[in-house]
């Protein structure tokens, strides 16, 4: 388990790799070096190069839920339960700080929250090796339709299924981590500098 991880409260998916919908491999997430309030272990910004986060994620196709899914995260559709925030992320990333996100509120009656991206850390299990790796499940609120509430996302900087011999039907165990949950915790938000040059540029 990561050094990061302050919080032993989990919960325990079993799932199986599948091929990826590329919703996510469309998209750029801001790194932590472009948004305050990032942890330390969060990578640096989407790009190929090692120490940032690898376009796109894994998909995990869930076999089995946690017993305890209904209790630590509420209500909700499946993995949609986390939508709701009772299961704390580690970090929230706006919505707006992700490229090509298209993941938002339709109007003031929607979920103002729609389209928010929430991480949370996980430990993985490659049980066909029994090699255990660090990931992050991200999950965008609302941001998929019902038929997909059966699926993790994980991202990590380094393609996954290369690093740790993963392939499509490769049975694994998802630990995900409660992040903290106190007064103290705070949303990522994007670096000012970081807006003030977008601004130059246009």
């Amino acid at each position: 388990m990561s050094d990061q991880t302050q919080n032993t409260l989990c919960l325990t998916f079993k799932a199986v790799v599948q091929p990826g919908e590329g919703r996510f491999s469309r998209m750029i997430f801001p790194g932590r070096d472009q948004i305050e309030g990032a942890p330390e272990d969060w990578p640096l910004a989407t790009s190929t190069e090692p120490g940032h986060i690898e376009p796109g994620s894994l998909n995990c196709v869930i076999t089995e839920f946690p017993d305890d899914l209904d209790s630590l995260a509420g209500e909700g559709d499946r993995v949609a339960k986390l939508d709701t925030g009772m299961f704390t992320p580690t970090f929230s990333i706006p919505r707006d700080a992700i490229e090509k996100n298209v993941v938002a509120p339709w109007d003031e009656n929607d979920n103002q929250r729609k389209g928010i991206a929430q991480a949370w850390r996980c430990v993985v299990t490659n049980e066909d090796t029994q090699e255990t790796f660090d990931a992050w499940h991200v999950r965008r609120i609302d941001g998929t339709y019902p038929p997909f509430h059966g699926i993790l996302e994980l991202m990590a900087d380094r393609k996954l299924r290369d690093a740790h011999g993963l392939q499509d039907g490769t049975p694994i165990t998802i630990k995900m981590y409660k992040g903290q949950d106190d007064a103290n915790q705070q949303n990522a938000k994007p670096n000012n500098w970081i807006n003030k040059i977008k601004n130059i540029l246009g």
